[in-house]
């Protein structure tokens, strides 16, 4: 009733006031025109606008709730804030704009500051964003796209600070397992919320991580001869390789590891142009020697680094540095591989009779539960020992068929390292490919001999690469099955024989790369490998070992020569193979007995003369030599060296 009197009294003041209104028209000047009105106005007819109800402005953070009843039987609206719920990943692309924004209006900000100021106020806004992402990585994960975009930034601070800041950020966020993605049957089933908040977190995470991966493509592309590259780019260059560098030993079972170890890949094979590059290129070599070391038991790594480090050798026609091929040296997958061992077993069929009989519903669960094995087993990097032998076969035809071509192409910088690696692997080479081998060895050794006599071009490199030579040649056939091929290697020992008196030339006969001496100042920026590379008065030794006691290649006759070509070398080297030459000298004592006519005048049954400069061991006339070299090693300033003298005339006797 009383809502009634209330709509009335209403309705009574809006007449009232429209007829005031009225009034006013009849002493309008538009009545002088027009004697009658052009619309009648009926007072109690209701006008348009008046039916219309009143609307207010609503507010977008704000939604209408249920209405309260009040005690005096009036209504209250209610408006409550509304929930704004969370998007995935069209929200990071919607809030893009107005992270750009925020950023444009941080650096308007900025235009009062000083530069020291601007740089603290980056590092700090970067090690905010650094914390809040390590804090918490499944609630900040969308961060990681504003470090990336701040790391695009044209201010060099902060490129800088952002893309070196993402290094530690994925080292302690990433897994240590590859994030394979979703299948479409898994995107369809409905999963909890915290499943759901794994899974978006991953995927960001990848997302965000394939971007910084190509953008540190992208940066270390650049080098010091790059053309219109400017002085930034270089200094990105470099911090992008470092950056690639530890990357790929931290997070090498993580996604897109060979996109990172294509980066230093690149980076080693091309020489640096300056002493900031050499140190990125000196640990690029490090990193892949690193990677080859610790991949004993997987093999996959060792298989994606070969690949791409033989792709990169022979597109650049094989000059890249012989650090490069000495990498290899490192390859910890081949240490306990035999390619010559016996086949693998077959495995022997049950008979029907001693099978188990299972009904089809154990044989479905038995299948799926060797497939969740499997699964697990991927999940857990974890290799099969099929899959293991498989790698190393992969890796040894990468490296073998890579050797094979540099000798064919005979590269003056990588003779020397190649035939260390044949040296060390040599034993595991394909029967197919020995005689390929065996030839190129041949030749090799038959050129530098020839420098060296009559060219006289004598040099530390040529003696080494004649040793590795001869060294590789008897590694190369030390396991071949005797039965079924025989290989005659007296031209590597007629090498060897020749070699012998010219090693006495030779001032860093005990020398390697890990060897402590003072440095050369004229000598130019070499690096050091840190595999052990063997001097070569070990080579020399090995040699030895390899014609007398590893192979059918010794004799009587061959023996006594070596002996009396060696005792005339002990008189030039230094102290330590002295006494490795005496050493060895007494076990060939012990295993030919014919050395002991060497010592002594009598019982001489040999007519002849003793020809010392002839390199040919039958032509030498051997038989009839005499060590007179034992007065003068009597007397040798090494006490050692004098004593092992003393003691081998006393033993021939």
């Amino acid at each position: 009733m009383a809502k009634r009197k209330v709509k009335r009294s209403v309705e009574q003041r809006q007449v009232k006031r429209q007829k005031e209104e009225d009034s006013k028209l009849d002493f309008g000047v538009f009545k002088e025109y027009d004697g009658e009105s052009d619309v009648s106005f009926d007072e109690d007819e209701e006008q348009d606008y008046e039916l219309r109800p009143r609307q207010f402005k609503e507010d977008q953070k704000l939604e209408e709730g249920l209405p309260i009843k009040m005690p005096d039987g009036t209504f209250k609206k209610v408006l409550k804030q509304k929930e704004v719920e969370p998007e995935e990943s069209s929200e990071s692309e919607e809030a893009e704009p107005a992270q750009h924004s925020s950023e444009e209006s941080e650096s308007e900000s900025d235009q009062g500051l000083t530069p020291q100021e601007k740089l603290v106020k980056t590092k700090e806004e970067i090690a905010r964003i650094a914390e809040q992402i390590m804090e918490d990585p499944e609630e900040h994960v969308k961060l990681l796209a504003r470090l990336r975009r701040m790391a695009n930034s044209k201010n060099p601070n902060t490129s800088k600070l952002s893309l070196l800041a993402a290094v530690p950020i994925f080292k302690s966020i990433a897994p240590a397992y590859r994030i394979r993605p979703l299948t479409e049957i898994e995107k369809k089933q409905k999963v909890s919320k915290d499943v759901a908040k794994l899974r978006y977190f991953e995927e960001t995470l990848v997302f965000e991580y394939k971007h910084y991966v190509d953008l540190l493509t992208q940066k270390a592309r650049v080098v010091s001869t790059t053309p219109k590259a400017t002085e930034l780019d270089k200094q990105l260059g470099i911090l992008a390789n470092n950056a690639a560098c530890e990357l790929a030993l931290a997070l090498r079972f993580f996604n897109y590891r060979k996109e990172l170890f294509q980066i230093v890949v690149k980076r080693a094979v091309r020489k640096p142009a300056s002493e900031s590059e050499f140190k990125v290129y000196e640990r690029s070599i490090q990193t892949m020697e690193e990677l080859f070391k610790e991949d004993a038991d997987h093999g996959d790594i060792s298989v994606d680094l070969a690949i791409l480090l033989n792709r990169a050798i022979r597109t650049r026609e094989y000059k890249v540095d012989e650090s490069v091929v000495n990498v290899f040296l490192a390859l910890s997958i081949l240490d306990d591989y035999d390619p010559n061992s016996s086949e693998e077993e077959k495995k022997l069929k049950l008979k029907k009779k001693d099978r188990v009989h299972l009904s089809k519903k154990e044989r479905k669960q038995r299948k799926e539960r060797k497939q969740i094995e499997k699964e697990l087993r991927a999940a857990e990097q974890a290799v099969s020992a099929e899959e293991r032998e498989r790698n190393q076969a992969q890796v040894l035809k990468i490296l073998v068929t890579l050797y094979l071509e540099i000798l064919r192409a005979r590269p003056e910088k990588l003779m020397a390292p190649v035939l260390e690696g044949l040296a060390k692997y040599g034993y595991q080479v394909n029967i197919d490919l020995i005689g390929d081998f065996l030839q190129i060895l041949r030749e090799i050794c038959e050129n530098l001999l020839q420098d060296i006599n009559e060219e006289g071009n004598f040099s530390s490199t040529s003696i080494r690469q004649i040793l590795l030579a001869i060294v590789t040649s008897f590694s190369l056939t030390a396991n071949l099955p005797t039965k079924r091929m025989s290989v005659d290697l007296n031209k590597f020992v007629q090498y060897l024989y020749t070699l012998l008196p010219t090693l006495a030339l030779d001032a860093d006969l005990e020398f390697s790369h890990k060897t402590l001496r003072l440095v050369d100042p004229l000598a130019a920026t070499q690096y050091r490998p840190n595999v052990n590379i063997a001097t070569k008065s070990e080579l020399l030794l090995r040699c030895l070992g390899y014609v007398f006691f590893n192979s059918r290649s010794g004799s009587g006759k061959r023996s006594i020569a070596f002996t009396k070509r060696i005792y005339p070398l002990l008189l030039q080297v230094p102290e330590k193979t002295g006494i490795a030459g005496l050493k060895f000298v007494d076990k060939l004592m012990a295993r030919y007995e014919d050395i002991k006519g060497l010592y002594t005048t009598e019982d001489r049954i040999q007519n002849g003369v003793y020809h010392a400069e002839q390199d040919n061991i039958e032509l030498a006339n051997a038989d009839v030599a005499v060590i007179w070299e034992n007065v003068l090693l009597e007397s040798h300033y090494c006490p050692a060296v004098a004593a092992g003298v003393k003691a081998l005339m006393k033993k021939a006797k």
